[in-house]
């Protein structure tokens, strides 16, 4: 059986909460490839260079809109597990990502120890 490495992209402003995140994935996924964004725009290169399984999104840019990228990743492949982790949690927030095509949105207040471990399996180990 030949087991396939997972490629998974961080899109978040804060280089300390990527570091984090990557590090979580990192600790409970061994057949995984993590590549990091700040930007909108940077998510956007790799996402035509790159053929992504997750992909974890932050919903405040400065300069762009989350949403947005969220159609750019369904439209370019319809498979890609998307997990919006933000501190802009308001249920309109959380109602236009699902409705764009997130499979989780969690507050990163809230999105702590077990339930952000069980959302990093759940969306890596798919099939």
């Amino acid at each position: 059986m030949i087991l396939n490495r997972k490629k998974v992209m961080l899109v978040d402003p804060s280089p300390i909460f990527r570091r984090q995140l990557k590090a979580a994935i990192q600790t409970n996924e061994t057949l995984v490839d993590v590549t990091e964004a700040s930007t909108i725009n940077a998510a956007e290169d790799i996402l035509r260079n790159q053929l992504l399984d997750v992909v974890f999104l932050d919903m405040g840019f400065p300069q762009a809109d989350g949403l947005r990228l969220i159609e750019t990743i369904k439209g370019v492949a319809r498979d890609i597990r998307i997990v919006v982790l933000t501190s802009h949690d308001s249920a309109a927030n959380q109602a236009d990502a699902i409705e764009k095509g997130a499979d989780y949105f969690l507050s990163k207040e809230h999105a702590v120890g077990l339930r952000l471990i069980d959302v990093i399996h759940e969306t890596i180990r798919r099939q």
